[in-house]
């Protein structure tokens, strides 16, 4: 066989290869959306270094005034939330705080986590994220697994971190 024809067969599978596996990747993404990850999954990959993995926290940042006679402290942010998780207030720039806002990353793999696991607000935030989950049963299933809860005003990392957050 001639060399160049060779060649150009061998660009021409490179390149056929390279928009499949371009297409499994997308359609990895896909599923990963549809399907929530669990409380038991999140404790696990947040509790290993080598896993990147963002949390938004999309409940009320506080409770209102209205609210707080009836409210639990899972039904908002300052009351209990994943450690290292980020607060975006129903998936709205405006209702966060100024410093959670710079920490948010769209290209990161991102959980989003609500009170219950609410799949319209995930809908709504997961357009913002390009690898996304839900928590299946939100904040109150990790409440009830018992696992690690921070609570108080959100505070960003520490300049050089290193190591899973729980």
């Amino acid at each position: 066989m001639n060399a160049k024809l060779e060649r150009v067969l061998y660009i021409v599978v490179i390149g056929i290869l390279s928009l499949v596996l371009l297409g499994l990747g997308k359609t990895e993404v896909e599923l990963q959306k549809k399907i929530p990850i669990t409380a038991e999954e999140l404790y696990k990959k947040l509790g290993n270094p080598k896993v990147t993995l963002q949390i938004i926290d999309v409940r009320p940042y506080e409770v209102s005034e209205e609210e707080e006679d009836e409210a639990e402290e899972i039904d908002y942010y300052t009351g209990a939330h994943i450690p290292g998780s980020i607060p975006l207030p129903d998936c709205d720039e405006s209702k966060a705080p100024e410093e959670a806002l710079k920490q948010i990353n769209p290209y990161l793999p991102t959980v989003i986590v609500s009170r219950d696991g609410d799949p319209e607000i995930f809908k709504k935030c997961a357009k913002k994220f390009t690898i996304v989950q839900n928590l299946k049963g939100g904040i109150v299933a990790w409440d009830d697994a018992g696992y690690p809860e921070d609570e108080g005003e959100y505070e960003p990392p520490a300049a050089g971190g290193g190591g899973g957050c729980l």
